[in-house]
């Protein structure tokens, strides 16, 4: 138990340096080599998924971009440090919001918590006001977080706050982020709930309705029709599984940018090719590409 919570406070809160940059076919071929590196740093961050060409078309309700993309990801400890494997969890990529909405149930007695992750994909900082609820509809407290552009913030419930002490250590109830300032910037959010060693991804409601596409990260990645995954985690027994699909009826090419919590190149190795961006990743109509940790034989942890 102990080495979880630690492992899970490292992920929430870590960021390390590195960079570089290779690229991948949807079918690799992989050779004598594994991807994990169980006894390094663990990476946190994010991960951004951009197609190359995207088809625009116009609604009543507006332009639309569309490429048929789908991802999703599953990301867990490898093993629990007895050699069973581990939770997992499934991460699918919420949309931007500037108005969001979580469920909190935190108990200290039965090692219940809740981690939440806001990533700001804009180029400029964003503010967001918090407000804890408690299940009678009364405000516990309130407090507001920055964000700098292309950063993740990844914490406990209680260190979201300044005054951690107000936080009640046990509560049932909500928690609301909003986007603040004239701006109004969106943001993507997702939320992890724990109860002991096991946890789930929780999702995120989003209260404010379409808040448009993902807006440019660096000059190749993010755009119209990418797709961010706000949870990506590497390294030190975690690993990350990124799952994209191709619903349309014409071959499709895509990259993968990974992000650290401060915006920085996040280098990992996945399909035995060490990287924090994977270009010319090609999906057949209909088909599946996969990016993953792999070991010699070319197996995945999930």
């Amino acid at each position: 138990m102990s080495r979880f919570v630690t492992a899970m406070s490292v992920i929430l809160l870590s960021a390390t340096l590195a960079f570089s940059q290779g690229t991948l076919s949807s079918a690799p071929t992989f050779g004598d080599h594994d991807d994990h590196n169980d006894s390094g740093p663990i990476q946190a961050g994010y991960a951004v998924v951009t197609p190359v060409a995207v088809t625009t078309g116009t609604t009543s309700g507006g332009t639309v971009n569309s490429t048929g993309l789908v991802v999703f990801a599953t990301y867990g400890l490898r093993e629990d440090g007895g050699g069973a494997p581990a939770t997992q969890a499934g991460v699918l990529p919420p949309d931007l919001t500037t108005s969001a909405l979580l469920f909190v149930d935190s108990e200290g007695r039965l090692s219940k918590n809740i981690g939440v992750a806001i990533v700001n994909p804009n180029s400029s900082n964003v503010n967001v006001d918090l407000t804890l609820r408690k299940a009678d509809g009364t405000t516990a407290v309130t407090g507001t977080l920055n964000i700098p552009s292309h950063n993740q913030v990844s914490q406990m419930l209680t260190q979201l706050f300044s005054s951690s002490t107000s936080v009640p250590s046990n509560i049932v109830g909500t928690l609301a982020i909003t986007s603040a300032g004239s701006s109004n910037l969106p943001v993507s959010v997702i939320g992890l709930r724990f109860r002991g060693s096991n946890f789930s991804t929780l999702p995120a409601t989003n209260l404010a309705g379409n808040s448009g596409p993902l807006p440019n990260i660096t000059a190749n990645a993010g755009g119209a029709g990418a797709v961010l995954i706000p949870q990506f985690a590497a390294g030190g027994g975690w690993a990350t599984e990124l799952v994209m699909v191709n619903t349309s009826t014409s071959p499709m090419t895509v990259r993968v940018d990974l992000f650290k919590q401060d915006g920085t190149p996040l280098t990992t190795s996945l399909n035995s090719q060490s990287a924090s961006s994977f270009t010319n990743i090609n999906i057949p109509a209909g088909g599946v590409a996969v990016l993953a940790p792999r070991n010699n034989d070319g197996d995945d942890d999930f």
